[in-house]
C-alpha cells in the first residue's frame, strides 16, 4: 500500500506538477510525455510560462497569483503548446502548498472534448451563414472565415457549374484552384444535383480525418442548399418579370421600364415612342394549325420584333398576341413610323410552321411622349386606339 502511494504520480493519467514560487518546475509526472509530448526530463528546470500558449499566459499568470494567495484553483482551462507545435487545452486543479514553498497541481487535457465543442459551434454558425445568406460570395466568405478557426485552411476556392465557372477563391490567382498538392475537394450539391465543388487549401497532403471529412461534408451540404435556394429564388424572381413563352419582359416588367423612360424623358426634355403591336387573326392560326404552332408563331414574331430595334428599347409581351415596344429618344413621328414600317415588314415574313406557310401580320398602333401622354395610362390608351384604327383600315382595305 506504500509502494502504490508512492508511486501514485507514475500511475496517474493526468499530470502533475510542482512548481516553484517563482514559477521553475520542479517535478513533473510521466503523464506529462503523453500529454504535451515532452519527456519529463525537458520540463523540469525550465519556466512553467515558457509551455503555456502565448495568448493564454496573462490570465494564467493572473490565475497563479490567486493560488499563491492561498485559493485553492479548481477547474481554470488554458491552452498548452505541445512539443509538435499543437495546441493542447488543459483544465487545472491547484494549490499552494505553504509548507513545502511549492504550487502542486494536476491537469487534465480537454482537447478533445474542446474541439468538439468548436466543431458543434462553427456547424451551428455554418448553418447560420448559410440561412442568412442573400448571395453566394457573401456565403463563401462566412464558410471560409468560420472553418479557418476549425480546419488549417490557408485558402479556399468554388467552382460551379456549367462550366467549373470560378465563383470565388482567396488564393493567389490560379495557385491551386486546378488541382495542386494540398488541396482537397469536396462536391457541393442539393437534391442529388451536383452544382460544383469547394476547393480547401489545408497545406498538408493525405487523407482527411473522419471528423473533417463529416465537418466538410456538412459544411458542403449547407452550401448546397443555399445555391438551390439561391437558384430558386433567381428563377421565381425571373418568372414574375419575364414572360415564360417568348422571354420577353411582361407587363409588370414593361410598366417598371416605361416609368423609367419616361423620366429619363421629362429629365432630358426628349421624346419617346410606344408602339402597340397586335397580331391580325392570330385565332385562326391557333384553330388550324394548334396551340403549339400558335406559341411557336408567337416566339418568332418576339424576334423579329426585337431585331428591329435597338438594343436599349424595350419589347414586352402584354398578354396573348399583344406586344409592345418601347422606343427612346425618337425624333419625330416619322422616325416612330419608320420603325413600325419595318416591324410590319418583318412580322409578314412568311414562315413555315406545322406544315403549313403563314404570313402573319401586324396592327400597330404609335403614341408619342409628350404629345399623347405623360403617363403610361394616357399613352397605352392612344397607342392601344390607334392600333385598332389601323386594324380596322387594314380590313376595309382587304375587303375592297
Amino acid at each position: 500500500m506504500t509502494d502504490a502511494l508512492e508511486r501514485l504520480p507514475e500511475l496517474l493519467m493526468d499530470a502533475v506538477f510542482m512548481v516553484e514560487e517563482g514559477g521553475r518546475i520542479v517535478f513533473v509526472n510521466p503523464a506529462c510525455q503523453v500529454i504535451f509530448g515532452y519527456a519529463p526530463e525537458e520540463m523540469v528546470g525550465r519556466v512553467i510560462l515558457d509551455f503555456i500558449h502565448p495568448d493564454d499566459q496573462a490570465r494564467t499568470v493572473a490565475e497563479m497569483g490567486q493560488v499563491l494567495n492561498g485559493r485553492p484553483g479548481l477547474g481554470f482551462e488554458n491552452r498548452y503548446l505541445r512539443k509538435d507545435g499543437s495546441v493542447a487545452h488543459i483544465m487545472w486543479s491547484a494549490r499552494w502548498s505553504a509548507q513545502d514553498r511549492l504550487r502542486i497541481g494536476v491537469a487534465r487535457d480537454i482537447s478533445e472534448r474542446k474541439l468538439a465543442e468548436q466543431r458543434q459551434a462553427g456547424m451551428l454558425a455554418l448553418a447560420t451563414a448559410a440561412h442568412g445568406a442573400e448571395t453566394l460570395p457573401e456565403l463563401f466568405r462566412a464558410v471560409e472565415r468560420i472553418l479557418q478557426e476549425l480546419l488549417p485552411l490557408r485558402a479556399m476556392a468554388v467552382l460551379l457549374q456549367p462550366g467549373d465557372r470560378l465563383a470565388y477563391s482567396s488564393a493567389r490567382t490560379g495557385a491551386g484552384v486546378g488541382g495542386a498538392a494540398g488541396w482537397h475537394h469536396v462536391t457541393l450539391s442539393g437534391s442529388g444535383i451536383a452544382f460544383g465543388e469547394m476547393r480547401l487549401d489545408l497545406g498538408r497532403r493525405g487523407a482527411l480525418s473522419a471528423k473533417e471529412i463529416d465537418l466538410l461534408e456538412f459544411t458542403a451540404g449547407q452550401a448546397g442548399a443555399v445555391i438551390e435556394r439561391l437558384a430558386l429564388h433567381a428563377d421565381l424572381a425571373h418568372a414574375a418579370r419575364y414572360d415564360e413563352l417568348t422571354g420577353l419582359p411582361n407587363r409588370r416588367l414593361f410598366q417598371d421600364r416605361i416609368l423609367s423612360a419616361i423620366a429619363r424623358c421629362r429629365r432630358g426634355q426628349s421624346r419617346g415612342a410606344l408602339l402597340f403591336i397586335d397580331l391580325d387573326d392570330f385565332k385562326q392560326v391557333n384553330d388550324e394549325c394548334g396551340h403549339v404552332a400558335g406559341d411557336q408563331l408567337l416566339q418568332a414574331i418576339a424576334r423579329r420584333i426585337t431585331s428591329c430595334v435597338r438594343e436599349a428599347d424595350t419589347v414586352a409581351r402584354i398578354g396573348g398576341d399583344e406586344f409592345v415596344a418601347l422606343l427612346e429618344n425618337v425624333a419625330d413621328q416619322a422616325q416612330a413610323a419608320a420603325v413600325a414600317g419595318k416591324i410590319r415588314q418583318v412580322i409578314a415574313t412568311p414562315l413555315l410552321l406545322a406544315g403549313r406557310t403563314l404570313q402573319p401580320h401586324a396592327s400597330i398602333g404609335i403614341a408619342l411622349y409628350p404629345e399623347h401622354g405623360e403617363v403610361i395610362d394616357q399613352l397605352m390608351r392612344h397607342a392601344d386606339q390607334a392600333m385598332y384604327a389601323a386594324k380596322a383600315l387594314r380590313k376595309a382595305a382587304a375587303a375592297d
